[in-house]
């Protein structure tokens, strides 16, 4: 598979980008060790690859109009006149054909070419086949946020886990005891079975909590989230 981290995601995208790519190997070929027949290929696959993308939205918009067309057969809008019938667009002659999988093979020269002496950085960001460096996170302000609601009458809280191992979650069930942990939890979701202390019938239980990563907390405490239980 070819690699999604420097390739776009969209096909519109990724029609901007092999673009670009083809346009720039011509001036790099020769120190990245790119032969003529592989610089060819490449601009046959991106002609070709162009060539599709342009008559998918040729052929996308002759739709809208065909439609806009039938829907004026059926009621009239506004001061609007029908007009001809919508010819359909000739396309020019389509290039040459090219084998499938066009992207997995420019992943492939791409990660030939970067083992080669006269790679370098500039050359990859020209190119755009550099892989984007994710942001250092702060563990210092990561903070849960907690969502809790009744679920068969049992407070059911959850949150997000992200880069964390585990969460540290805290009741207060309002006896004087204050906050006491519940669990070193490392699912992102807990069901809090308890029963009411007697003769309670109903109370107010609230829950914080703070990640935890590589068995040492971290960052800062929840917002305290409150819910009112009763005796099932």
């Amino acid at each position: 598979m070819y690699s999604k981290s420097y390739i776009p995601t969209s096909d519109a995208e990724k029609g901007i980008w092999l673009n670009n790519f083809t346009t720039k190997l011509s001036l790099h070929a020769t120190v990245l060790g790119v032969t003529p027949a592989e610089l060819t290929a490449v601009q046959k696959d991106n002609t070709m690859y162009q060539y599709i993308i342009s008559m998918i939205e040729v052929y996308r918009q002759t739709l809208s109009n065909l439609t806009g067309y039938k829907n004026m057969l059926k009621r009239s809008v506004g001061q609007q006149h029908i007009g001809a019938v919508p010819v359909l667009p000739t396309l020019p002659a389509s290039p040459a054909l090219v084998s499938e999988g066009i992207f997995e093979r420019i992943a492939m020269l791409v990660a030939r070419f970067k083992k080669t002496v006269g790679y370098t950085d500039n050359i990859g960001s020209d190119l755009g086949v550099l892989c984007p460096v994710p942001a250092p996170i702060d563990v210092t302000t990561l903070k849960p946020e907690l969502v809790v609601k009744l679920n068969v009458g049992r407070p059911h809280i959850k949150w997000v886990k992200g880069i964390s191992d585990a969460i540290d979650l805290y009741v207060d069930r309002d006896d004087g005891s204050g906050f006491v942990l519940l669990g070193r939890l490392l699912k992102n979701e807990y069901i809090d079975a308890a029963t009411l202390a007697s003769p309670k019938i109903f109370d107010e239980w609230t829950y914080k909590a703070i990640y935890v990563i590589a068995d040492t907390q971290v960052g800062l405490y929840s917002n305290v989230v409150s819910i009112d239980v009763k005796k099932l």
